[in-house]
């Protein structure tokens, strides 16, 4: 099928763009010096012509590689970094939405594995200066909207070379995806064009330097591949805007309703604005696979989102790794010609003082070796160890160049250190962290741009109601329930994206409980005071759920209920002791209720009691003793009887 004009148009137009970042000096470059860095960290630091000529000297190409744990360093200093995208309202009344919407982001990162993704980010761009991830929406078999975040391979971007802004939203103009893929796969992707593919892939690559050069660039004819250009560009659209009672878009309106409106409204002030949008379209060559097509986003944001360490001022991205990888080779080289130095010597003699000059150097070699030679020649056989020793020594420096360079020193690698103390080593390795603050605080804005496409992309796609979970903790998920007054709320709220670090803690309550309990330790005051200051200090925490626990803060302040008053009418003198000193407590007489408890005693009626059965008691008493004097008294008597009888 003859291509339109309009295609050709578009084709040139997406190409040109293409071919700008392809052949900016400052993307050649990174393209070149980024797979030098990777080679670098992954121990590939010798080029097949040094290897060469080093092997050909009978030299070993030796490779220490002081690259990898600087990065590896890096790497699990970003691991043990817990943060989280969180949202801050600008109203009081926007906390249950703030928490909704920051639960949304998390789920979409928990269902991502986003951790494992921005790592892969993490890593790249330590070692060649960028990194990339993509965002992008997909619908389950449900139907439902589903958030993508993947890590994308840096060098299948190529982006607007004169853009210098760190968010590429501000100011690139385009972003291309070049990625070879097989003929068969581009063929079930974009059947209607099947047809083009294989003449494309099955035309004869032999044309003038300039046309091969370029379709190099989208075709490898050996592996039957063709390279498809995903390109996302801006184009721009003016609109015209009255300012009456409420602003109006006029855009539309023809000239003469226009004028009309002008008329009725003479001091009316017309401010033109200009808005971006966004498009998509992907080419091959001379190809349109994917017609060109306004996003299908709301917002007009690009969907790849940058990491960047340090870039040039033309815009070149680099990292640690292109400062240190000279010195790593020298270290290298130097290291190599070293022990090359040890295990050769250097032998002056006269001539014909060795019958076998062969063999004679295979002796000289070994450190017990029978040397020979003829009687009356002189000869001498210089060792190379002072060379071989200085070699150590500039290599010595050159790996206390590769500490100076990276800020990474011994104590914070864990290496021998002369520092014994541990405060010592801890402000060692802060001023480690210092000098290696850029690169997390670039990955802080990195996240915000993540923030702000993940909360364009929520406003729009989710518009149902629904129930997800997120997993604050191991072991347990929280529900967490989206309703439509929620949705409503997100959509015409104004939030703020904030980046908050996170401990690294098992649970949500193991957070809260060191979010309380430093709070209240950085106060350095009594307990009581701690107490009434405690309620205000979780108000303006940023605590879940801190309406719950200020509710059981107020119940435990409380003071006691008063008790109910009951009428009681009461005969004092008959109460137990403990009674009286109850009812004197609960009456207020403290005193009173002291008194009567050490006091004792028993209620009147008690004591009566005792009193007569004491009465009782002595009254038989006294019986008993009468009765047993009138029986003694009448014993005598019968005594005196009988013996008058005798």
């Amino acid at each position: 099928m003859a291509i339109t004009k309009e295609d050709k148009d578009l084709v040139t137009d997406l190409q040109e763009k293409f071919n700008a970042s392809l052949d900016h000096p400052a993307w050649r470059n990174f393209a070149s010096n980024g797979r030098t860095d990777f080679e670098y960290k992954e121990g590939k630091q010798w080029t097949n012509a040094e290897k060469a000529e080093v092997e050909g000297r009978g030299q070993a190409a030796t490779v220490e590689n002081e690259i990898k744990p600087i990065i590896d360093r890096l790497v699990g200093q970003y691991k043990n970094q817990k943060t989280r995208i969180i949202f801050r309202g600008r109203n009081l009344t926007d906390e249950e939405e703030i928490n909704i919407l920051s639960d949304l982001v998390l789920h979409a990162c928990q269902s991502n594995g986003y951790e494992f993704e921005e790592g892969d980010m993490f890593e790249d761009t330590n070692t060649c200066g960028f990194g990339i991830l993509e965002t992008y929406m997909e619908f389950d078999e449900a139907l439902q909207p589903e958030i993508k975040i993947r890590h994308e391979d840096c060098f299948n971007i190529f982006p607007d070379p004169n853009s210098k802004r760190y968010d590429w939203n501000e100011d690139a103009e385009y972003i291309c995806r070049a990625k070879w893929m097989s003929v068969e796969k581009a063929k079930k992707k974009w059947p209607a064009k099947a047809k083009e593919l294989d003449n494309l892939i099955n035309s004869n690559p032999v044309v003038n330097d300039t046309q091969e050069l370029q379709q190099n660039n989208y075709v490898d004819w050996r592996l039957k591949r063709i390279r498809p250009v995903e390109i996302w560009y801006k184009t721009y659209r003016l609109r015209r805007i009255a300012l009456l009672t409420t602003p109006t878009d006029i855009t539309k309106l023809s000239k003469k309703k226009e004028k009309d409106l002008l008329v009725a409204f003479p001091d009316t002030e017309i401010l033109e604005k200009v808005d971006v949008v966004m498009k998509m379209a992907i080419f091959c060559v001379d190809i349109i696979l994917t017609p060109e097509r306004d996003t299908p986003h709301d917002h007009n944001l690009f969907p790849f989102v940058p990491y960047f360490i340090h870039r040039k001022k033309d815009g070149e991205p680099y990292s640690m790794v292109r400062m240190l990888k000279d010195p790593n080779m020298e270290i290298n080289k130097r290291r190599s010609k070293a022990l090359h130095l040890l295990n050769t010597n250097q032998i002056f003699t006269e001539e014909n003082a060795i019958r076998d000059k062969d063999a004679y150097k295979k002796e000289a070699a070994k450190p017990d070796g029978i040397l020979e030679f003829r009687k009356g020649y002189k000869w001498e056989i210089q060792k190379n160890i002072e060379l071989a020793q200085s070699q150590m020594a500039l290599q010595a420096e050159s790996k206390q160049a590769m500490m100076r360079i990276s800020g990474v020193s011994d104590e914070s690698m864990a290496r021998h250190s002369e520092i014994r103390s541990g405060i010592g080593l801890q402000r060692k390795q802060a001023m480690t962290d210092i000098i290696i603050t850029p690169i997390f605080e670039n990955l802080r804005r990195t996240r915000m741009i993540l923030g702000k496409i993940l909360y364009e992309l929520i406003k729009q796609y989710y518009t149902e109601e629904k129930i997800f979970y997120v997993t604050d903790d191991l072991k347990k998920a929280r529900q967490v329930k989206l309703t439509q007054k929620g949705i409503q709320a997100i959509k015409e709220g104004i939030y703020d994206i904030i980046i908050e670090e996170m401990p690294d803690t098992t649970t949500i309550m193991d957070e809260q409980f060191r979010i309380i309990g430093d709070t209240l330790k950085s106060m350095n005051v009594p307990p009581n005071y701690a107490m009434v200051l405690l309620p205000l200090m979780i108000q303006l925490s940023q605590i879940r759920g801190k309406e719950a626990v200020l509710k059981q803060i107020e119940q435990l302040s409380q003071p006691p209920p008063e008790h109910p008053k009951i009428s009681l009418n009461l005969v004092w003198s008959e109460l137990q002791a403990f009674e009286k000193a109850t009812f004197a407590q609960l009456m207020g007489y403290q005193e009173m209720a002291q008194m009567e408890l050490q006091a004792g005693g028993l209620p009147a009626s008690t004591l009566k009691e005792q009193a007569g059965i004491q009465k009782i008691s002595i009254k038989a008493d006294t019986d008993i003793k009468k009765e047993l004097i009138k029986a003694g008294s009448k014993a005598n008597e019968r005594n005196k009887t009988e013996t008058r009888k005798d």
